[in-house]
């Protein structure tokens, strides 16, 4: 089986990349395969178009979008792995939910509902500076939202692995911690 990791942070050797090369040496000592799709290693163009819209309501996408939508077809499961910033996910991974997960390739209206195409298990790494608080369910505010994005293209989704109070000088062991999960959750992604 093959997972496809997007991950989306423009350093090279940020926390993200970290956590997402040691999911994949999980998923790889699991026996199973991985691809990474990193969107600003890659100069991925996060901006939808109004051609690209119009040309939504026809099923047309353009070449770069259909080759982001045959990797996916490709494998059999999706990982995002992305800090939040400003309570959001970066914009180059946003931009790349909304052109690549599009209506006839990741979900599809039958009659009055939505049904989704995306049969495949999917899981987020998630870095977020704030440390989690008994008086607000950052969670919710942080998570859920991109959870609610796969799970309308019809994947099953795995637990988030978020990690909770990732900045510049945070407790280095809990780093890594969060470093060796990344790796175990890899390992069990295709269980």
């Amino acid at each position: 089986m093959k997972a496809l990791i997007v991950t989306a942070h423009p350093q090279p050797d940020s926390f993200t990349q970290a956590l997402t090369e040691r999911f994949i040496a999980g998923v790889v000592a699991s026996g199973h395969e991985a691809e990474i799709a990193d969107l600003y290693g890659e100069g991925f163009n996060p901006v939808v178009s109004v051609q690209e819209m119009n040309g939504w309501q026809n099923g047309l996408v353009s070449p770069e979008i259909r080759a982001e939508q045959e990797r996916i077809r490709s494998c059999d499961g999706l990982v995002l792995s992305y800090p939040v910033w400003w309570s959001t996910p970066p914009a180059i991974l946003t931009g790349w939910l909304q052109r690549v997960l599009t209506l006839g390739f990741a979900f599809q209206h039958e009659g009055s509902r939505t049904e989704g195409q995306l049969r495949m298990r999917a899981q987020m790494l998630v870095n977020v500076g704030s440390k989690q608080r008994q008086d607000v369910d950052l969670a919710t505010l942080y998570i859920e939202p991109m959870l609610g994005v796969l799970r309308y293209c019809g994947m099953e989704i795995l637990p988030t692995q978020a990690n909770w109070g990732v900045y510049q000088k945070a407790d280095r062991a809990a780093l890594e911690a969060y470093i060796e999960q990344a790796f175990e959750n890899g390992k069990r992604f295709f269980a």
